[in-house]
């Protein structure tokens, strides 16, 4: 497993969101697919609530590995004073490795987190099955960083089942667990309720806990 961040820089000539980790032994065509698809979409990350948010985001890159971002909204601000400034930190991978590196982040759960997830068994077989090219999109009330974990960690397993398990044909399924808009997105996207109202999010299906 490899790793890319993209990061916010404030000093120097190339200031702005940029690769701030090696980028040698990386080919363009993987380079240009992380830059565009690591962050999730949306505006609004600058308001209070979603200081310290993270999103976890799974896409597969034109080579056929899997890319797992891991992004974070930092309490960094630009050369202006906008917040919601995210940093992203960008696990590269064969297929292969893509479970056990789901399993592990699953591990590092709260133990009140886990407890939610181990009793909800169900939960991904109520989830529309994505087919093909089609989008699920998820919604439900967003409180605080601490409190999305246990939608972030439904997900997870969720992905988690979809490779691991004989019922949904062992499929990579692309997700992303926090975003502030659908379009452009994963397969399988979580919003906030209310964003996810204001922007009359087709076919939506809110998450019951």
């Amino acid at each position: 497993m490899r790793q890319l961040v993209i990061e916010y820089v404030l000093e120097g000539h190339q200031r702005g969101y940029n690769y701030t980790s090696p980028t040698n032994g990386f080919n363009d065509d993987t380079l240009k697919s992380v830059w565009r698809t690591a962050m999730p979409r949306g505006q609004g990350w600058g308001a209070e609530a979603y200081r310290g948010a993270r999103s976890y985001k799974s896409f597969r890159l034109p080579d056929g590995r899997l890319a797992l971002a891991d992004v974070v909204v930092t309490d960094q601000r630009d050369e202006s004073g906008r917040a919601g400034i995210r940093r992203a930190v960008v696990d590269i991978m064969p297929e292969g490795e893509y479970l056990d590196r789901l399993k592990m982040l699953l591990r590092q759960y709260p133990a009140d987190v886990r407890a939610v997830v181990e009793h909800r068994p169900w939960f991904g077989r109520r989830i529309p099955k994505v087919k093909g090219d089609s989008q699920v999109l998820l919604s439900h009330p967003y409180t605080s960083p601490r409190g999305w974990q246990v939608i972030e960690a439904l997900v997870l397993e969720t992905a988690r089942e979809a490779l691991d398990h004989a019922w949904m044909s062992g499929r990579f399924i692309g997700f992303t667990t926090l975003a502030l808009a659908y379009q452009d997105e994963t397969q399988l996207v979580v919003l906030p309720e209310k964003r996810a109202q204001e922007l009359a999010a087709p076919n939506l299906n809110r998450i019951h806990i």
